[in-house]
């Protein structure tokens, strides 16, 4: 079994700065709201020298301009729940990871000889299962990492064969670049004369035809660089290759074992360096003087001892939160972060092959006194795509009014159904079913949940008691039902229109064209009814349906 581990230095602060859409906007930071104090900063706020721990008001003298996060402890589980929903599309094996900035994890003693099984800010992904699946273990890692950077985040990626080998490979690996040749290619673009070509492992130039004069310092700095990032890219390749793995670790250093300072002084002052000069002390000695906790963590990293793993499981309800860091004062404000929220849900419906019905949103006011704006949008015909779930949500915004400015949005759905909900209907009448249902769901959500109905066929023989009126959740499955007993109308031939109630009519009125029909109710039914029903010509134009009973000639319907 091969597990890829993901080590994200700063993921929470990352995650925000993406719902916020602050990816573009240089000089941010996350601070912590008691101390005030910096939890994490950008690389333009650390080049002016903003640093962790650094005060808020000393981090503003040297960037005014800097934008603030504040940091939320319930924020990291909606940030490892995030990660963890994208990741599970690359592994149905996903280990949810523990965020440094909060209280460090469960440790096997209390002691001076603590040891911890897991790295914080490292999420396991078991991917032997999925390799083929994705076309290989390096297409699996590309596309991985292709979508952690879409994300803005920034990643360091590793394989071993354990699950903590993998931690503390990843804990060591380089920041992840694509392994290609574009990053290669682009830097010669820049500069005709730096080094683009690669013969039997030298980097060797490519022809110039009159090259322009050089400027050494320039060509001097851009060979170093162009080396320093081949060295990377090789030291990386190294790092995802999980037959290296035990290589790797034997040459792990100490300081990077998850194990408490004391330890780590202690084995640095009898001249062990690495963890493979641990390895080789007897396990008995090890274990008296050092305790047995140290031993089952050796045992781990190596594989001789099962590491027990609690993998993410996704959540039967949706819920999702931002906190805006600004007020919103109407609603049209509302549209962009909400635009966000929608398109997570939509690849969180997807990835479950699930739809909804029902989508909660709330709205909390500047004053937290002030009970909460609550909408609830249905989506009668099981919603899933992003465009469709927004379009429903802006028709019912718009016609909203606030009463405060909005600091905060959340949006849940607690009841899914299956992806497959309609699909009868869909495959039958192609586009023209889809167009339907959309048009149908726009007018429900522009004139209420009660102003729109479905039809569905009742056994009866009398016209008026035949049909009944239903809520759109259940039409697609009435489809289905008529489709599917289609034959036993054909011939018969119904009115679109049904009178409400049926109106006298004169013999003078129509003019008969065919018929009759008889329709009667039935025999164990108290009333007795019996009706034969023609279609006729009206005498001010149009064919409407009547009958004929005891009482004379009555108009019930009008065909179109």
């Amino acid at each position: 079994m091969l597990w890829l581990a993901a080590y994200y230095p700063q993921w929470v602060f990352q995650y925000l700065r993406y719902h916020h859409d602050l990816q573009s906007v240089q000089g941010c930071l996350l601070f912590e709201p008691d101390s005030l104090r910096v939890l994490a900063q950008d690389e333009i706020a650390e080049q002016v020298g903003i640093g962790k721990g650094m005060s808020i008001s000393t981090a503003q003298s040297l960037l005014p301009d800097v934008v603030l996060i504040e940091f939320e402890p319930g924020l990291c589980q909606q940030a490892s729940d995030w990660l963890c929903q994208w990741s599970y599309a690359f592994s149905a094996r996903v280990v949810p990871l523990h965020c440094a900035l909060m209280p460090p994890p469960y440790t096997t003693s209390n002691s001076k000889f603590a040891v911890t099984d897991s790295v914080s800010d490292c999420l396991l992904l078991e991917v032997s299962s999925m390799a083929r699946i994705f076309g290989g273990l390096d297409s699996l890692v590309a596309q991985y990492a292709q979508k952690a950077q879409s994300l803005g985040l920034e990643l360091q990626l590793a394989i071993a064969n354990t699950p903590l080998g993998a931690q503390l490979l990843a804990l060591q690996a380089p920041k992840y670049s694509p392994l290609k040749t574009e990053a290669l290619d682009e830097r010669n673009e820049q500069d005709p004369a730096v080094l683009c070509g690669k013969k039997e492992g030298i980097l060797v130039r490519d022809p110039v035809v009159n090259p322009a004069p050089l400027n050494q310092e320039k060509l001097s700095n851009t060979v170093i660089a162009q080396t320093s990032f081949t060295q990377t890219l090789g030291m990386q390749s190294r790092y995802l290759q999980h037959e290296q793995s035990r290589h790797l670790l034997a040459s792990l250093p100490i300081s990077r074992l998850p194990i408490s300072a004391y330890l780590i002084e202690t084995f640095t002052n009898i001249g062990l360096v690495t963890l493979e000069d641990i390895m080789a002390l007897p396990d008995k000695e090890l274990g008296q003087r050092f305790g047995q906790a140290l031993l089952q963590m050796l045992a781990k990293i190596t594989g001789k001892l099962p590491q027990p793993m609690v993998y993410f499981e996704p959540a039967e309800h949706y819920r999702q939160k931002l906190s805006l860091l600004y007020e919103v004062e109407s609603m049209p404000g509302i549209i962009f972060p909400l635009r966000r929220m929608i398109n997570e849900m939509a690849d969180y419906l997807l990835l479950r092959q699930l739809a909804v019905q029902t989508l909660n949103l709330t709205f909390r006011y500047r004053d937290l006194e002030l009970a909460p704006l609550q909408i609830v949008i249905h989506y009668p015909f099981a919603e899933h795509r992003a465009e469709a779930l927004l379009s429903l949500c802006h028709m019912q915004l718009a016609r909203m009014t606030l009463y405060q400015p909005i600091v905060e949005i959340i949006i849940s759905a607690d009841k899914f159904v299956p992806l497959t909900l309609g699909q009868e209907a869909w495959l039958s009448e192609g586009a023209q079913s889809g167009a339907r249902q959309r048009l149908l769901s726009q007018l429900q959500a522009r004139l209420g949940s009660d102003k729109i109905k479905g039809l569905r066929s009742v056994p009866s023989q009398l016209p008026e008691q035949s049909w009944q009126s239903v809520e759109l959740t259940c039409y697609p499955s009435i489809q289905a039902k008529a489709t599917a007993t289609a034959e036993m109308i054909i011939g018969a031939c119904r009115p679109l229109w049904l009178l409400e109630q049926p109106q006298a009519l004169s013999l003078a009125e129509f003019e008969l064209i065919k018929g009759p029909e008889r329709l009667q109710s039935h025999w164990w039914q108290d009333e007795s009814t019996c009706r034969d029903y023609y279609i006729a010509s009206y005498i001010d134009g149009g064919l409407c349906w009547v009958y004929r009973d005891q009482q004379g000639f009555y108009l019930h319907g009008w065909f179109a």
